[in-house]
């Protein structure tokens, strides 16, 4: 199978990494709605019914983030180690890449916000511009609510820089081992100084940097070895441990688990013969992955705005008639969103990368 096989396949696994995503807030959405549940967490005691049940179960998938993280770390280690083009340079990338469609999605996320009746003040859209609101402990609201992430994201790219010097002492750069526990031991011990879990995030970045220190041989081996059934096990155990509430991000023992089941599924996704890879491959998961990035930030907007039409057009409607309505006319727009935002936002990046970077990252 060839190089761009496996590439395809990291494109579809954005991409159900990016539906993941967009199952919290659709299916959210229509819980609050429609049931008036909690829109994170703690959700199942308010269960009063099958379809309650039902949306609840469909929209626990936090964990579809934690993919992105892995996916990061695996492509910033191999951009780091086999083709780095200086700190100056990436940086400057970096911002390129993630920034423009940020800033475009927090001005429609106010813009909306506005819509809605609720507003910012000076210094929160300061701190968001910043990208300082996922770090929780400072109380900051996010203006578009699913960017949190970008914050560690942001605090990541800044420590890549340092992994070239890896370079330089081969026994380090050649033992994933040591970078997976270093990587996934010290945000756990930082986030039990901090008391704050959420920190144990940076963790998730582990598990693709280890990945991306093996030579090609070797992580083609341990791709095609490891069992898929073990993977997909461990992939439905994590799930449901979300879905059922037994297990959250706020608990720092979430987070060995999900570095655990996402390096997993990064790992045999790099096997390119195997059935995983193949089912990757599929277009619609590729085409998804190719605007995974705007996609995700502008989909939570869409689905506020759709969903208050919708409200307002149908008065009365049936439950029924207004989550049908929501999910063919909330799914479309953010697809719709997302294209629009890609070339506006995006593709100027991807057209003056020469050659372009391996999975869009």
């Amino acid at each position: 199978m060839s190089p761009a096989g496996r590439i395809d396949a990291l494109e579809g696994l954005r991409g159900y990494a990016a539906l993941l995503v967009f199952c919290v807030h659709l299916f959210g959405y229509l819980g609050g709605r429609l049931y008036d549940l909690p829109p994170t967490g703690e959700a199942w005691p308010s269960v009063r019914g099958i379809a309650d049940g039902v949306l609840v179960f469909l929209g626990h998938a936090n964990h579809g983030v934690d993919l992105f993280f892995v996916l990061s770390g695996y492509l910033m280690a191999r951009l780091a180690l086999r083709r780095w083009p200086g700190t100056q340079p990436f940086l400057r990338r970096r911002w390129l890449r993630v920034y423009p469609a940020y800033a475009a999605s927090v001005a429609f996320a106010l813009a909306v916000s506005w819509w809605l009746g609720r507003t910012y003040g000076v210094g929160e859209i300061l701190f968001n511009a910043m990208l300082l609101q996922g770090f929780f402990v400072f109380g900051l609201a996010a203006v578009n609510p699913v960017t949190w992430s970008l914050t560690y994201e942001a605090v990541f790219y800044l420590l890549v820089p340092l992994l070239p010097r890896l370079r330089e002492v081969p026994k380090v750069c050649e033992s994933w081992r040591v970078a997976l526990a270093v990587g996934l031991v010290m945000p756990l011990i930082f986030a039990l100084e901090v008391e704050s879990p959420y920190f144990g995030y940076f963790s998730l970045f582990a598990p693709g940097v280890a990945l991306g220190f093996l030579a090609a041989p070797e992580r083609e081996r341990i791709a095609r070895e490891t069992p898929l059934a073990v993977v997909a096990a461990i992939w439905v155990a994590f799930t449901l441990a979300n879905k059922l509430e037994w297990l959250s991000n706020a608990n720092l023992f979430y987070y060995p688990f999900s570095a655990l089941a996402c390096g997993l599924a990064l790992a045999k996704a790099l096997d390119a013969d195997g059935a995983l890879a193949r089912v990757l491959r599929s277009r619609g998961l590729i085409w998804l992955g190719r605007y995974s990035y705007s996609f995700f930030l502008v989909h939570f907007m869409v689905l506020q705005v759709v969903g208050e039409l919708l409200a307002r057009t149908l008065g009365t409607a049936s439950r029924g008639t207004y989550a049908a309505a929501f999910l063919v006319a909330g799914t479309l727009a953010s697809l719709a969103a997302a294209w629009l935002l890609y070339f506006a936002a995006e593709r100027f990046y991807f057209k003056d990368s020469v050659p372009p970077h391996p999975a869009r990252t």
